[in-house]
């Protein structure tokens, strides 16, 4: 069953540059480590149990689907994870509805200490990508993949909502009901000049929008071919706040008080 959003993926050229970007707004960033294929990270845990994933790649690594995102789209929010206790079941679901997912495989990362962080996802593809999560079950207890620093600056406690652009909102919205058993409902975000439906899953919220004007924020998203996560919204202890893609590299952020 899947339980909430696990993690968001946030991507750049320079690891060392998007760290030092995170750590000015106030958060609390941690080293993660290397993946075996390309790729490295920082983290950023919260106290409702998601984190952010600061990646960039230490070689090239053309084969790795976030590789050809960053290259082709730009720095960004370019994925998001949702966790599970039953990974088998969930792909099945997932591939019931035609999402075209590759293989289960076994994930790993060297922590700085030396622990093997260990878990199981698979990858989704084609249209698919960043509007239908990739989803995990770890090997290795979860405890030891997330960050145990888990109070910011920014006062940011979690992932409160992540919306998501798409010209189609009801096709990925139908998706994720028949594979949650949720029922989407009807949204409207005047600000980004877009429409469509959201679900609650666990503590968190996915939003699939699609334009409502032509002049709007997320019409413009869509049209510059920018990745499919539009914007992330946190709840935090601090102060409400708005940021833009210029300040994060190249996310939408609020913070909600």
């Amino acid at each position: 069953m899947i339980t909430g959003i696990d993690h968001i993926v946030i991507a750049a050229q320079s690891l060392p540059q998007l760290i030092a970007t995170y750590r000015n707004l106030g958060f609390t960033v941690v080293d993660g480590g290397k993946h075996p294929y390309g790729s490295y990270n920082a983290l950023i845990g919260f106290a409702d149990g998601s984190y952010i994933e600061l990646l960039s790649f230490y070689e090239d690594s053309p084969a790795h689907p976030w590789w050809a995102l960053l290259e082709d789209r730009g720095a960004g929010l370019l994925d998001f994870c949702l966790a599970t206790d039953d990974i088998r079941s969930d792909l099945a679901a997932f591939r019931a509805q035609g999402v075209a997912s590759g293989e289960l495989m076994q994930g790993a990362r060297a922590r700085p200490d030396g622990y093997q962080v260990r878990w199981i996802n698979n990858k989704v593809g084609n249209a698919w990508q960043g509007l239908i999560p990739f989803i995990i079950e770890d090997v290795t207890p979860r405890n030891e993949r997330l960050p145990q620093e888990r109070e910011h600056a920014n006062g940011v406690t979690g992932i409160n909502s992540l919306s998501l652009a798409t010209a189609d909102a009801a096709r990925y919205a139908k998706v994720m009901s028949a594979v949650t058993g949720l029922e989407a409902q009807p949204v409207t975000n005047e600000a980004a000049g877009a429409s469509g439906f959201r679900l609650d899953i666990g503590s968190h919220r996915l939003a699939y929008l699609e334009p409502s004007r032509a002049d709007g924020p997320l019409a413009a998203h869509l049209t510059e071919n920018r990745p499919a996560p539009f914007s992330v919204s946190f709840t935090t202890t601090g102060a409400a706040r708005q940021l833009g893609p210029a300040e994060t590299e190249g996310v939408r952020i609020t913070f909600l008080a």
